[in-house]
């Protein structure tokens, strides 16, 4: 149950962690953000049976979580979609990774975006951050008593936080932002359509929320309890129910294919993959039946992080902001260039087929996987370093360039300036799995393959309109996308 939400005045000292405002220019181009603690109680749950249903173990623990409330500043403006993302908490810090794809797309469609904190592992960075202005957040574990697990999530074990407080604030939450309460920081909007979304482990949430809260009879009293979901860079994981309960099966790893991952979800369900997780995943593919509506988008060329959403965005104060958390992000390789195809295009035009599947009925468009083949015993794959052994190891099949085939294809990889890798190579000769890398064509190869610049642009505006075409372009990023992807061969050489 909400019982308070308390607005939380911005400061010349005091703003919040992740603050977009700044950043994304909120004064030129309309939009307010706000921030929010949301205090109340919440059920601790645990799984009771293999259809992963859960009953409370424990009743009304108190918790204080925060919310950062995006939204445009004329009310008129509001798109009627409301975008929830559960904030990535896997660097022990809020990231809100859908936000940074795709805050473009959102304010230029006057959608209200909320940001909610998903876990007690960030408490303490959001202190170290500003301790006075994040100092009635409160994650705390109501049953210390239980016996710590031998082996945890692969996020890992807080003994003084309890992760499953979660489930009850996001399922009251969405319940709150339906009505006309005054505790709804956003009843003026009027009616809305609400997308749960998430990043990496936060699509582990989104598993557990379809699977063991949406189809509560609770929770479909008037209606669904989110009308559409957008995952990204997860699998089919279950995020475990509280913090003393393991990851359930469907986390992927070493570039085996576990059985094929399946989301029951009767509402709209997209999932978009890079070449980090695309194996693992390993969805069973598209589907259009009245309990499972989903649809599997998997990029080619792309790894879990770029450059853009780990490094440029955060550029100046964010970075700073950052590292006061005790989260340093930066690009780790030490051959290369870090890998930075512009996939958040991609994620652009997901939403909006995410938004035309729930308003108007209209089916996504569908997308070819990325092709994958038996790995042989010498192939080297990165993976392998980071993640448990499997028995089977499949690799993402390579063309002639050394680039993978398949999946949606961007102009990146129709015209390649050079080898796209998804892992990258530290000093210490250790792998990160996450930020992959780019290896450039000599200077000499680019001219034998495109001639000049003015050539290269010309087949990679082809590209798009093509792109454009299949749904995972939009019109109105075709000037952007194409400017982006021709910069990088003019950083490599190639001119008139």
């Amino acid at each position: 149950m909400i019982k308070t939400m308390k607005l939380i005045p911005v400061t010349m000292d005091s703003y919040p962690f992740q603050t977009a405002a700044k950043k994304c220019n909120f004064d030129q181009i309309g939009y307010i953000e706000d921030e929010y603690f949301m205090s109340g109680t919440a059920d601790i749950y645990s799984e009771t049976d293999a259809d992963h249903k859960v009953e409370a173990v424990y009743k009304n623990a108190p918790y204080t979580t925060r919310l950062l409330v995006r939204r445009p500043r004329n009310v008129i403006k509001f798109s009627g979609n409301v975008v929830i993302e559960i904030l990535n908490a896997s660097a022990m810090m809020d990231i809100d990774r859908m936000w940074v794809n795709s805050w473009k797309y959102f304010t230029r469609n006057g959608d209200i975006y909320i940001g909610i904190t998903s876990k007690g592992h960030v408490v303490d960075a959001l202190k170290r951050f500003d301790e006075k202005r994040y100092a009635a957040i409160n994650w705390d574990n109501p049953m210390p008593e239980r016996k710590i697990p031998e082996e945890s999530s692969p996020f890992g074990f807080l003994e003084q936080y309890e992760s499953g407080l979660y489930w009850d604030m996001q399922t009251d939450l969405a319940k709150l932002l339906r009505s006309i309460s005054e505790l709804n920081p956003i009843r003026h909007y009027g009616k809305c359509y609400l997308y749960l979304t998430g990043w990496s482990q936060s699509g582990s949430y989104m598993s557990r929320t379809i699977h063991s809260f949406s189809y509560r009879q609770e929770n479909m009293v008037d209606g669904p309890l989110f009308d559409g979901y957008l995952e990204a860079g997860a699998a089919s994981a279950l995020a475990p129910t509280n913090a003393y309960e393991m990851t359930q099966e469907g986390f992927f790893g070493n570039g085996t294919i576990p059985k094929g991952g399946v989301i029951m979800s009767r509402e709209p369900y997209i999932c978009i993959n890079t070449e980090s997780e695309n194996r693992g995943a390993n969805w069973i593919g598209d589907s259009d039946l009245p309990d499972y509506k989903f649809r599997t988008y998997q990029i080619a060329g792309t790894s879990h992080d770029s450059y853009y959403n780990i490094v440029e965005y955060y550029e100046g104060h964010l970075f700073e902001d950052a590292k006061k958390a005790s989260c340093e992000l930066k690009f780790g390789g030490c051959d290369g260039e870090p890998l930075n195809t512009p996939y958040e295009f991609v994620f652009n035009a997901a939403f909006r087929n995410l938004y035309s599947w729930v308003r108007d009925g209209v089916p996504a468009p569908h997308a070819p996987k990325i092709d994958v083949v038996p790995a042989k015993p010498q192939d080297f794959d990165a993976l392998t370093v980071m993640l448990s052994s499997g028995k089977m190891k499949y690799e993402n099949h390579k063309d002639a360039f050394g680039n993978t085939t398949g999946g949606i294809r961007m102009a990146a990889l129709d015209y390649p300036v050079g080898v796209y890798k998804s892992y990258s190579v530290r000093e210490n000769n250790s792998y990160d799995a996450m930020f992959g890398t780019l290896y450039p064509f000599s200077l000499d190869k680019l001219k034998g393959l495109y001639g000049t610049l003015s050539h290269y642009k010309d087949l990679v505006n082809q590209s798009a309109e093509e792109t454009i075409a299949l749904g995972f372009l939009l019109k109105e990023d075709k000037e952007e996308y194409v400017d982006r992807t021709v910069r990088l061969a003019e950083k490599l050489g190639l001119n008139d």
